[in-house]
C-alpha cells in the first residue's frame, strides 16, 4: 500500500477489529488511524484501558485474540498500536471527539504533543455500544448509500444495531419504499440464508 494513502479497504478493516476488539470485552476510549510526521507511516491506534489495568503485553495478545476471530484481513497485528487513554496522541484524539463524535478525516499539526500528517478517527458508536445520541433515519440512509457505493472488492459487513438492542453484521444492498411508506434496506446479513429486510428507523446505528 501507498503509505501516503489510507485506502478504504484499511479503514473498514480497522472498523471490524476495534468492533470485535471491543466486544471481546476491551473498553475502547478511542480509535484511529494516523501517520506520524516521525514514522510517516499509517497505524492504528486504540487507546483502551487494558494497558493500563493489564499491562501492554496482555493487551497485544488481546489484539492477536480478536485478529484471530476476524480470519484473514487488511490490517496485521504490526499495524496496530494499543496506548492508554493518558498517552499524549490519545487525549489529543479524546478532545477532538469531544467536539466532533463522527467520523473524521482531516490534516493535523499535532494530537498532543505528537507531530502528525493525517489522521482518520472513528466515531465512538463503533465501539462503545451503547450510543447516546443514535443516528437519525436520514443519517442511516446516508451511511447505507455509502456503503453501497464502495467497490466490490471492499464489501465487508457493516455492524448494524437496532433500537430493541439487537445487533447483526450484514452488507447493505437496497433502499426502497416499504409498508406504511417506510423507507427500508435489505442486508445480505452473515450467517443468514434469505436477505434481512430493516426499516430505517429501527437502526440505531451502522458503522
Amino acid at each position: 500500500m501507498d503509505q501516503g494513502t489510507l485506502v478504504e479497504q484499511k479503514i473498514d478493516a480497522g472498523r471490524r477489529f476495534v468492533e470485535r476488539f471491543a466486544a471481546d470485552g476491551n473498553p475502547v476510549r478511542a480509535a484511529f488511524w494516523a501517520r506520524t510526521e516521525e514514522e510517516g507511516i499509517w497505524f492504528l491506534y486504540v487507546a483502551t484501558d487494558v494497558v493500563d489495568s493489564a499491562g501492554p503485553a496482555a493487551t497485544y495478545r488481546a489484539v492477536h485474540a480478536s485478529l484471530k476471530k476476524l480470519g484473514e484481513s487488511w490490517v496485521s497485528s504490526s499495524e496496530i498500536k494499543v496506548v492508554s487513554p493518558t498517552h499524549p496522541v490519545a487525549k489529543g484524539v479524546l478532545a477532538i471527539v469531544a467536539h466532533h463524535p463522527g467520523r473524521l478525516r482531516a490534516p493535523l499539526g499535532a494530537l498532543g504533543s505528537v507531530a502528525v500528517e493525517e489522521t482518520y478517527i472513528y466515531p465512538p458508536h463503533i465501539f462503545t455500544f451503547t450510543q447516546v445520541n443514535p443516528m437519525t433515519p436520514e443519517d442511516v440512509g446516508r451511511e447505507i448509500v455509502r456503503l453501497m457505493n464502495r467497490a466490490p472488492s471492499i464489501l465487508q459487513s457493516s455492524h448494524v444495531t437496532l433500537k430493541d438492542g439487537s445487533s447483526f453484521n450484514g452488507v447493505p444492498f437496497s433502499l426502497q419504499l416499504g409498508s406504511q411508506k417506510a423507507v427500508v434496506a435489505q442486508f445480505v446479513a452473515d450467517g443468514e440464508a434469505a436477505p434481512r429486510i430493516v426499516r430505517l428507523d429501527e437502526i440505531t446505528s451502522i458503522a
